[in-house]
Formats: structure tokens, C-alpha cells, sequence
């Protein structure tokens, strides 16, 4: 940057001296300067005006042609850093979204976080190269002031003073108005990003409802408004360029007419001076704009900045937590024991989940069964790690489920939802889920299509498993869909396979293929089937019946299906009994 201020310095004086070189040669030939150039190249033609002229054109040349490169490389290398730095904090932030606990995702809105990682940008172009570009102007305002002091002392302090003072003042009196705006154009800028979520998100909800109309004039209530405030910011923003620029040039004028009028100087020395004021205006002002401008962008980024600091914070607090566990290896040989598990969520101090003690053990197929909030779901989450017991623990086999032992725990667990996430890619690729193209083992994926029942449509699509099936999984059916999620689920050969309600959006014959392929496991894995038609799991080892967060009954399927179906379950009462603790 300072070479490169140099440069710009030296170009500025360049055209100082062709100025004056062209306007009266005779003058500039007879200067000390001049002189002391002859004695230093030994050259003849420079006693002639035309040579003069010609290595001033030639020096004009060189010194833009260089300045311009080298500022071309500076402009280079601040931009990659910008990006660089908002690809690093990107990657932070998305990391540690990524990596907090999925109960703390619970809480959050995804908007929110989707935009927090989008304002990276506020990071790097937004904040980090503003300040660069503030230092590199900083720098050759300076050097320029310098080399104008030398020739011109009187006249350079003077255009500091005023020039200097004036963009003090201009800065004191909007930068409060400045990080007022910046903070309201946030919030607005927030707010549709979520109306536009919310709409896009719920299109299919939006048309049943015929609620476009209302969510158009959600966005535009808070996108009209927020184009006022980025014009009033502009306003703010751009002013202090203009009223410098209009200063320099009023104050560049009246020092050339001081020197004509009240000065004794020759005009080919008023000439260079005003070209020497004309260029260095011409360049220091913009300068001298853009670090304002720089600083308001800076500025406008602190709210911004802000909210990213929150989650910089979080992350790293989560992050020193998990740093002080060990690796251990864990094995399931035999048992998955739950005992004594409670439960509840973070914005609520009552329980969802009461005193849980059961075990499964290696190999069975264990149906579990409740109406709607009995805690099924939770019970799921917990078994699969995503939730963490607030009192109780869960052991495989002898060891106690934690968060170090978390990852080898899921790398044997597969889990298939109700609505599984099926993304805009290939089959291959929603089936090896998180995987690049190249890093997909196909074998796997076409074996695992196999055991999901998934050859008679596989067959019938344009590209087999490489054929692209839509964003949602639009050009799948639900009971397709439902396969692709199992087929997912096998891809990393688990031990344990788990359905949460996979077959309740499905119709009646979607259902009973997708019970014979569940089924088709039975015996090879560990299967836990979470249920909402009581058909799905008349063919289990045992049943677990859940009621209010509690274990209602445990037993042989037609045993607890037949009390199940007979009662009222809404009106019976949780009765503790210590025959509910028995093993599987």
C-alpha cells in the first residue's frame, strides 16, 4: 500500500511537471531541478524544449501505467481478503450452527440463523475492507499532503486546515444519525427476510389458504418503509462527499488566484502549481470521501456485527464445553437400558418425560405406542442423543450415553421421520446424504435401494438412481419418499434402526408396503418403531405404551393393543408399578 501511495504521488507530480513543461519550457529548462537531472543522466536533448516535453510525456506515462498496476494489485488483494475473511467467519458460524445442541435449535428460528451466516458479508466487504481502504487512503492523502507541503507550504496547510476540520465536523454531526439508521435498516432488513421465508416455505399452505395476497402486503408494510430508511441513510452517507468536493474545489480556486493576482510567480510556475492542485485535488478528494465513506459503511456493518458476536460467543461456549471430553469406544453387544430418565424442555420447567426405565435389548423389534403429546417423539430424540436427559441416564450395553460417546452412538443408529428431508439433488444423493458426488459408494446405494423395495420405480426413471427427483421430493410420491428415507437410514450400515411414525401420512396400501419392508429387518438390526396406527406394530417383540411422558404398559403386543383399544386413553391414570421396570 505505501509503495503504491508512492506511485500515486509520483504520477500526480508527473503531470505537475508535463504541465508546466508544455505551457513555458524555457522556464522549466532554466530550473534547478531540470539542472540537476542533466547531471545525472548526461543528457543533451534535455536542453531542447522538445526533448523536454517528450521525457516529460514519456515520464507521465510510465508513472500512470505503473501506479495504475500497482493500484489494479492493491484493489486485488483488499477485495480477496474481504471475501477471505467472510469465507472464515462463514465457515465458523455455519460450523458452530451445525455442531450446538439440537435443543437449542429448537428454539431458534432457522430465518434467523440463514441470515446470520448470510451477513457475513457485513464481516468482510461490510466492515474489514472499509477499514483497509480507510488505511490505504489514509496513507496516500498523506504522502500527497507532504509532497504538496514541500512545494507549497502556505498553501497545502491551509486546504488541511479547512479540509480537515470540515470533514471533522461533517462526521460529528451525522454519525450518530448514522448508527440510529443502521440499526432500524437491520431490523427492517430482518423482517422481510423473514416474511419472504415464511411464504416460500409454506407455498403449498399459502395457495389452500389463498393467503397471497396477505403475505405480498406483509412485505410490502415493511419493505416500503425500509427503502426510506436506505434512502435516508444514502443521504446521510453521500453527503459529506459533496460538500468536501464543492470546499476542495473553492479553496483550489481562490489559491491559484492568490497566486496570480497577489503573488509574484511566473506562469509556468502557476501553471505547474495549479496542475500539481488540480491533480492532487483530483485524486485527494475522492480519497478524502472515500474514507468517509468507508467509515459510514463500517458503520452500517456494526449492528450487523453485533448479532454475529452473539453467536460467536455461543459458539465458543459450546465450543470450550465439548473440548474438555475424551474418546471412548463404544460397542452395543446387548442392551440399550433407559433408567430413570427425565426430561424437559429448556422454556419450560415441567416434564414431558417422567421417570423412564426399560430396556431393549440387542436384536429385538420394540413397538411404542401413545396418543398425541404422550412424549413419543421426545423419547425418540433422547434415544438417538439429539436430547439430553435432565435426570436419569441411558447406557448401551454398560456404558452411559454422553456426549463424548455421542457420534459412534449415531454412526450405528438410523433414523427414518415422518417427513424426512428430501433435498434438490439425485436419488444417489439423498440416499448418501451430506455426500460429494465423487466421495458416493453406488453399491451401497443400489444395495440399500434393494432392501428400501425401491427397484420397481428405480427402473422406471430416466437416469436410475441418478436421476434428479426435485426440491421436496416433488417428483416422488410419499410412499417413494418414505423409501428413500430408509434406504438413507441403511446407507451407513446401522445396528439400530428407528421409525418415528413413518407410515402415518402415508394411504392404507403406501402403509403395508412400507410395514413389509420395516419388517424385512426384523432379526437383522434392532428396530424401534414408533407408531400411530396400532397396525404397525402388532408384529413386534414387545410394546411400550406411553401416556402423559409416563410408561402406561409394557408387554406382548396383542396383550398391551388389547387394553390399549379398550380403554379410554385420555381418562386412565398413570398407575407405578415396579412389574413396568422388567426387562424386555
Amino acid at each position: 500500500m505505501t509503495f503504491a501511495a508512492l506511485l500515486e504521488t509520483a504520477a500526480l507530480g508527473s503531470v505537475a511537471f508535463f504541465a508546466s513543461a508544455v505551457t513555458d519550457p524555457d522556464v522549466v529548462l532554466s530550473s534547478r531541478y531540470v539542472a540537476y537531472i542533466k547531471q545525472l543522466i548526461n543528457a543533451d536533448f534535455l536542453n531542447t524544449a522538445k526533448g523536454l516535453i517528450l521525457v516529460a510525456s514519456f515520464l507521465v506515462i510510465i508513472l500512470i501505467t505503473c501506479k495504475n498496476s500497482v493500484k489494479a494489485i492493491v484493489i486485488y488483494w483488499i477485495t480477496r481478503f474481504g471475501v477471505g475473511i467472510e469465507t472464515y467467519f462463514g465457515e465458523i458460524l455455519l460450523n458452530g450452527f451445525l455442531r450446538l445442541p439440537y435443543q437449542w435449535h429448537l428454539t431458534c428460528n432457522s430465518a434467523d440463523l440463514v441470515n446470520s451466516v448470510q451477513w457475513r458479508t457485513y464481516l468482510g466487504r461490510g466492515f474489514f475492507e472499509p477499514c483497509l481502504k480507510i488505511f490505504n487512503n489514509i496513507l496516500m492523502v498523506t504522502i500527497m499532503l507532504t509532497v504538496l507541503f514541500v512545494i507549497q507550504p502556505v498553501v497545502s496547510v491551509l486546504i488541511f486546515i479547512v479540509l480537515g476540520s470540515s470533514a471533522y465536523f461533517i462526521y460529528a454531526v451525522i454519525k450518530r444519525q448514522l448508527d440510529r439508521i443502521a440499526t432500524v435498516a437491520k431490523d427492517y432488513h430482518l423482517a422481510i427476510n423473514k416474511e419472504i421465508t415464511m411464504a416460500v416455505h409454506g407455498i403449498k399452505d399459502v395457495k389452500i389458504s389463498q393467503k397471497e395476497n396477505t403475505f405480498v402486503l406483509k412485505f410490502i408494510k415493511k419493505a416500503v418503509p425500509f427503502a426510506k430508511i436506505l434512502g435516508i441513510q444514502n443521504f446521510y452517507s453521500g453527503s459529506p462527499v459533496l460538500i468536501l468536493e464543492t470546499i476542495g474545489f473553492v479553496m483550489l480556486c481562490l489559491s491559484i488566484c492568490i497566486m496570480l493576482v497577489w503573488g509574484k510567480t511566473s506562469t509556468a510556475y502557476a501553471t505547474g502549481t495549479m496542475a500539481l492542485l488540480a491533480v492532487t485535488a483530483w485524486k485527494a478528494l475522492p480519497a478524502v470521501n472515500q474514507i468517509l465513506g468507508s467509515i459510514t459503511s463500517a458503520r452500517n456493518a456494526l449492528p450487523y456485527i453485533s448479532n454475529e458476536i452473539d453467536y460467536f460467543t455461543l459458539i465458543e461456549a459450546d465450543k470450550s464445553i465439548k473440548q474438555n471430553t475424551t474418546k471412548q469406544p463404544l460397542g452395543f453387544s446387548k442392551t440399550i437400558k433407559f433408567n430413570n430418565i427425565g426430561f424437559s424442555y429448556q422454556d419450560n420447567t415441567r416434564e414431558v418425560i417422567h421417570d423412564l426405565s426399560f430396556e431393549i435389548e440387542k436384536g429385538q423389534t420394540i413397538g411404542i405406542i401413545g396418543t398425541s403429546g404422550a412424549g413419543k417423539s421426545t423419547l425418540v430424540d433422547l434415544l438417538i442423543g439429539l436430547l439430553a436427559p435432565v435426570k436419569g441416564t441411558i447406557q448401551i450395553d454398560d456404558q452411559i450415553l454422553t456426549s463424548e460417546l455421542l457420534a459412534q452412538w449415531l454412526k450405528i443408529t438410523g433414523y427414518v421421520s415422518q417427513s424426512p428431508y428430501i433435498y434438490d439433488g439425485t436419488l444417489a444423493e439423498n440416499v448418501a446424504f451430506g455426500m460429494d458426488q465423487a466421495d458416493i459408494d453406488r453399491e451401497q446405494v443400489r444395495k440399500c435401494c434393494t432392501m428400501a423395495s425401491m427397484d420397481d420405480f428405480i427402473n422406471d426413471l430416466p437416469d436410475n438412481i441418478d436421476s434428479s427427483i426435485g426440491e421436496r421430493g416433488i417428483k416422488l410420491s410419499g410412499g417413494q419418499q418414505q423409501r428413500v428415507a430408509i434406504a438413507r437410514a441403511l446407507y451407513s450400515k446401522p445396528e439400530v434402526l428407528i421409525f418415528d411414525e413413518a407410515t402415518s401420512s402415508l394411504d392404507t396400501k403406501s402403509e403395508k408396503a412400507i410395514q413389509k419392508t420395516i419388517y424385512s429387518f426384523k432379526g437383522k438390526q434392532t428396530l424401534i418403531i414408533i407408531a400411530h396406527r396400532l397396525t404397525t406394530v402388532e408384529d413386534c417383540d414387545k410394546v411400550i405404551w406411553l401416556e402423559k411422558g409416563r410408561i402406561k404398559m409394557i408387554g406382548k403386543p396383542e396383550n398391551v393393543l388389547k387394553v390399549y383399544n379398550n380403554s379410554d386413553t385420555n381418562a386412565l391414570n398413570f398407575v407405578n408399578t415396579p412389574a413396568l421396570n422388567k426387562k424386555l
